[in-house]
This record gives C-alpha cells, sequence and structure tokens, in this order.
C-alpha cells in the first residue's frame, strides 16, 4: 500500500512540473517610426505571449489604432501634416506581463525652399483685400514694410493682404516677406498699387457716332450722337471718374484755306470740354467686352426720326447747360456726366462733320475740375494763317487745358481728307485718322460712324493709329 501512495505522489509531482506557467515575453519591431511633415501612416508589429496595452504620451498629432490586444498584433500610428521648422517627436509604451517597450516616433519638419518664392502682383488705386499664394507646407509668419500695405489673414499657402486706396498721383510699391518660425525666407511679395482704377489699353473708343441719322427729305440730321466705350481687358474694370474730352487744339483746314499753327506740346494733349463719369471708385464694374453708351442726349430720337435711334436706356449723358436760351434736356433715368468744363455758350454737342478729336483719360483721385483749372491751363501763342496774313492769338487769354499724357487711356483723331492738314495730338496718342464722310459737308456721312475695327480673337484692335484701328463710314453698333 505504502508503493501506490508513493508512486502517486510522485506522478502528482511530475504533472505539476509540466503545467508551469511560461515566462512572459513582450517585444516590437521596429521599435521606431519616422514619418515625413507631409504626415501619413506607419504600423509595428508586437510579439508577445501575454495581453497588452499601448500608451500614448497624449500629444494630438497623431493616433493610434490599437490600445491593447493578446499575443502577437499590430498597432498602425497615423501622423497629421506638419509645417513647423523643427522635427517633433514622441514616445509609445508597450506593457505587458510585468514587461515594459518603448516605440519611438519622429516626424521631420518640411524642407524649406532653397530660395524664397518671388511673387509680383498689382492691384488699382481702389486697393481692396488681394489674395497671394506662396509655397504651402510650413508655419509661417507674414510682415510689411508700409503702412497702406497690411497682413488681413494667413494660411497654410495663402498670404491675405488689405491695400489702402492710392490717393496720390504716383503709383508705389511695397513688400511683403512671409518667413518659417526659424527666420527662414519663405517667400517674397512684391505689390505694384497704381495710382488709377483703369490702365492705357483697357478702356477703349469703340466707336463714336457724331453725324446722326438722316431726316427724310432734309439735309439735315438728328441730333442722336453718341460715344460707345468697350471694357477691352479680360478683367473687370472700373469706369468710375473716367473723362471724356475733346481737343482745343484745330488740326483742319477750313474750306477758305485758313489753318492753324500751335506750339509743340511734348508729352500731353490740350484739351477743352471735360466731362466725367461719376462714382468714388466701385460704381460702375464694366466686365470684358461690356460697353458703356455716353448719349449726347438720352432721348428717344425715333419718336420723330424712325432712322434714329432711342438712346433713352443709355448709361449716362451729357448735361450741363444752364442757359436760358439754350435749355438742355435731362432724362432723370439717365446719369448724368459730371461737367467739369464746357466750351460752348449752348449744350455740348459732337462736331456733326467730324472734324474733333476725342480722348478719355483717368486723373488722379486728388484731382478735381477746380485743380485742373488752376494748375493746368495751357499758355502760349498760336496763328491763324489765311492766304498772306497771319493772326497772332494769346492762349493765356482762352479755355485751354493741358492734360499729362500718363492720363491718356485712348485717343481718336477725326476729319475728312479734304480738310486734314496736321494731328491736334501727338502720334504717342493718336498717330493717324479716320472719318465718317468722304469730303467736307458729304451728306452721306448721315447714319454713319466711325467704330474700332475686331481682330481674330474678337478683341478690338489698338496700335494708336486710328488710320488702322477704325473703320470709317461704318455701320453703327446701335442699328
Amino acid at each position: 500500500m505504502k508503493r501506490i501512495l508513493f508512486a502517486l505522489a510522485a506522478a502528482a509531482v511530475v504533472t505539476a512540473a509540466c503545467t508551469k506557467t511560461p515566462d512572459p515575453e513582450l517585444s516590437v519591431n521596429p521599435t521606431s517610426l519616422s514619418f515625413e511633415s507631409t504626415g501619413g501612416s506607419a504600423s509595428f508589429d508586437v510579439s508577445s505571449n501575454v495581453a497588452w496595452t499601448v500608451q500614448t504620451d497624449n500629444q494630438s498629432w497623431y493616433t493610434v489604432s490599437t490600445a491593447a490586444g493578446e499575443n502577437d498584433g499590430q498597432v498602425t500610428v497615423t501622423v497629421n501634416p506638419y509645417t513647423e521648422a523643427a522635427a517633433r517627436s514622441a514616445s509609445l509604451t508597450v506593457t505587458g506581463g510585468g514587461l515594459v517597450v518603448n516605440v519611438a516616433v519622429v516626424q521631420k519638419a518640411p524642407v524649406p525652399p532653397a530660395d524664397p518664392a518671388k511673387k509680383e502682383v498689382s492691384v488699382i488705386a481702389l486697393g481692396g483685400e488681394l489674395s497671394v499664394e506662396i509655397p504651402s507646407g510650413y508655419a509661417f509668419s507674414a510682415s510689411s514694410d508700409a503702412e497702406w500695405l497690411t497682413i488681413a489673414a494667413q494660411e497654410d499657402g495663402l498670404v491675405k493682404l488689405a491695400v489702402a486706396r492710392n490717393t496720390g498721383s504716383e503709383s508705389r510699391s511695397a513688400s511683403v516677406k512671409a518667413v518659417l518660425t526659424d527666420g527662414t525666407p519663405l517667400a517674397d511679395i512684391t505689390v505694384n498699387q497704381s495710382w488709377r482704377n483703369v490702365e492705357p489699353g483697357e478702356l477703349l473708343i469703340e466707336e463714336v457716332y457724331f453725324s446722326g441719322s438722316p431726316l427724310e427729305g432734309s439735309d439735315r440730321s438728328s441730333d442722336d450722337q453718341y460715344i460707345r466705350l468697350t471694357n477691352n481687358a479680360d478683367h473687370t474694370i472700373y469706369a468710375d471718374r473716367v473723362m471724356f474730352v475733346t481737343n482745343y487744339i484745330t488740326g483742319t483746314i477750313t474750306s477758305a484755306g485758313a489753318y492753324y499753327e500751335y506750339p509743340d506740346v511734348e508729352d500731353g494733349i490740350v484739351v477743352e470740354d471735360m466731362y466725367v463719369i461719376p462714382g468714388s471708385g466701385d460704381e460702375y464694374p464694366l466686365e470684358p467686352g461690356a460697353s458703356l453708351i455716353l448719349a449726347i442726349s438720352a432721348e428717344n430720337y425715333q419718336e420723330n426720326n424712325p432712322a434714329a435711334f432711342d438712346l433713352s436706356k443709355a448709361d449716362f449723358e451729357f448735361y450741363g447747360s444752364d442757359n436760358d436760351y439754350f435749355p438742355d434736356t435731362d432724362n432723370p433715368d439717365v446719369p448724368n456726366l459730371e461737367n467739369w468744363f464746357k466750351s460752348s455758350f449752348s449744350y455740348f454737342s459732337l462736331h456733326n462733320r467730324g472734324y474733333e478729336s476725342y480722348a478719355i483719360v483717368y486723373a488722379p483721385l486728388s484731382e478735381t475740375a477746380e485743380s485742373i483749372m488752376g494748375d493746368h491751363h495751357w499758355s502760349g501763342t498760336y496763328y491763324m494763317h489765311f492766304n498772306e496774313w497771319e493772326f497772332t492769338y494769346d492762349i493765356a487769354e482762352e479755355d485751354a487745358w493741358l492734360i499729362p499724357g500718363e492720363w491718356v487711356l485712348d485717343a481718336v483723331n477725326c476729319c475728312t481728307e479734304d480738310s486734314f492738314y496736321r494731328n491736334p495730338w501727338g502720334p504717342a496718342f493718336d498717330a493717324g485718322w479716320t472719318h465718317a464722310g468722304d469730303y467736307d459737308g458729304d451728306p452721306s456721312r448721315f447714319g454713319k460712324s466711325v467704330r474700332r475695327a475686331v481682330d481674330d480673337n474678337g478683341k478690338l484692335v489698338d496700335t494708336n493709329n486710328s488710320t488702322n484701328d477704325f473703320i470709317p463710314n461704318a455701320t453703327p453698333t446701335l442699328r
């Protein structure tokens, strides 16, 4: 009996030895994860024979896919994009069975560009908010070197600028620099602000209808005269403060053979009538290809002449006669152009035989009718030649105003061949001339206009030469 009990005891010892709990095991591979600044995901494997947990260091720029597991498993770490100038790191702790293993997480800083990005942008005198794209993926700060240019906001890859209105008579420039948090240059932005809201060549005189529409059974015409101005740019422009002017210098020979000789004008045009589109800068936007009709009088001329035009819905009208003998007609539904100067004692009209030149100009925002009258009077002497006689005139006693050349947006000279002597304005503004009617008083001019040609791309032709740019004796655009 004792032998049996001994044998049973020995067997129990052997069985207990065979069921002993194994030692805990815990390891990870790899022990570190490296990420680019753009972020992303990567994994490490857990090898274990026990239950384990993953503890983070409570940083918010990464997440783990698995917080706990048993035996073998895998943990994925996802890292957010990073824009700061220095690398960042974190540590994960995997514990189980009394064992501890660390996993290092490192994210690299973005590599700064070898050279700062160069940006140059232009803005009109009106100013406003301007957004400029810069390299993205970086934390940065931006600063301006001018009071009129401030940082409105900055976000990844974008700087928003607030540009004050330029009320001066000259263009100006300022610089904005964007730098990384460690001072490394990221972008240099140059902002050029014009002193005007419309640049030369953007707004053009597309058409001048000065002849009027023929009156049946008469050698006269209606007074349905108008000017069409058209946006020839690829962006919206603002017509506020654009001035329509007529020439003071006469470039024609009269039917009796008289002609005038004037002093040379080096850089500018000499004008008399000045009418200005109202507005403070952004009241009259004009989209690409859109036009404005400036009616001499915004009337429906078809009521008395079926061949004439209805100008009662024009965009603007010329108005300004306070003369009881020559009362002007005002259409209250059509805005009036501001009358800065009118040479005629009566109401304003276009020379219906076409012996005038016209221009549109943009004066600095600081200029007014009074400042032009006071500061831009043209003086000197001119002569009228008639047969063997010469007559001298003092310009200082007359109403003539010298408009600086940089103010001029567009110009067109008009005349007929038999009366052409010289262009009243220099070739920098218009090197040619155009006409409606082939000779002085030609009755066939009635119902015809001078109209700018269009190129193959649908743009108005603009070479500063009306002989090339305009179609003479053209069909009016309102026909």
